[in-house]
């Protein structure tokens, strides 16, 4: 897979400084083509899976403004995503399903220097996520404060707009996943005015953000929260626009 990996590279390379050359609006990313590969790399080799097929969602965590122009050219990030679904056709490699980027702000990155992370989620409707407030006050995040979200199948966005938002397969749960991998009380989000805190509740299979496992961790733009294996992406947005991230799939969804 290193080779083929490497050949995508090269291609995916050339065909990214072409077409950012000819956008008005374009940042100067010099290695991003390295950085995208970098990142299918590293998540075949953490699932050890070298020969299988490439993670289908790529996420890019960026400078706000960086994002909010990325948001606002959706027919750059078509570009983009279907120049990857050729070139990793053409190197004789595939994607585990239909690939989808996501482009989230984040304060830390500076411009220029995305970070990207790489997953496999499933893009169709294989669970079910249904919002519940049994009884609990609303949740008004200040003006001082970002809107935080989950992204679930590649597309499906889940706002976190109360204080507090538990987790699993059991009913009650704001977010219910029907999922055998995930325990009927998984894990639980709070939300304050300046911080995101995940937490693991105790479950059967875990809890992890970029791959690693935790009991308690606060969560940025562009982190990868796996319970036991079903994948959510957190992101915030501190604008004002209606859309709350960006979802660029190579097909629309049936």
């Amino acid at each position: 897979m290193k080779s083929r990996l490497d050949e995508i590279e090269s291609r995916l390379k050339d065909l990214i400084e072409n077409r950012l050359a000819a956008l008005a609006w374009r940042k100067d990313h010099p290695n991003l083509a390295v950085q995208i590969v970098e990142a299918l790399r590293e998540q075949l080799l953490a699932e050890n899976q070298e020969n299988e097929p490439l993670p289908n969602v790529l996420v890019f965590a960026m400078h706000p403004q960086e994002a909010a122009d990325w948001q606002n050219n959706p027919e750059w990030l078509a570009w983009l995503n279907q120049a990857l679904l050729e070139t990793v056709r053409e190197a004789g490699a595939s994607f585990s399903a239909p690939p989808v980027i996501q482009v989230v702000g984040d304060p830390r990155q500076l411009p220029g220097q995305p970070r990207i992370t790489a997953t496999y989620q499933d893009t169709l409707p294989g669970s079910t996520a249904v919002l519940h407030l049994p009884g609990e006050a609303n949740f008004t995040p200040s003006a001082q404060s970002s809107r935080a979200y989950l992204i679930l199948h590649g597309s499906q966005f889940f706002p976190l707009d109360q204080p507090v938002i538990n987790i699993g397969r059991r009913g009650d749960n704001h977010l219910v996943i029907d999922d055998l991998r995930v325990s009927r009380a998984h894990a639980q989000i709070r939300r304050t005015k300046n911080q995101t805190i995940l937490f693991d509740l105790n479950s059967s299979g875990g809890t992890f953000v970029n791959g690693k496992r935790i009991t308690q961790t606060m969560l940025f733009p562009g982190d990868v929260i796996s319970l036991a294996g079903f994948t959510l992406i957190y992101g915030e947005d501190a604008g004002d626009s209606s859309a709350i991230g960006s979802t660029s799939p190579a097909q629309p969804p049936v």
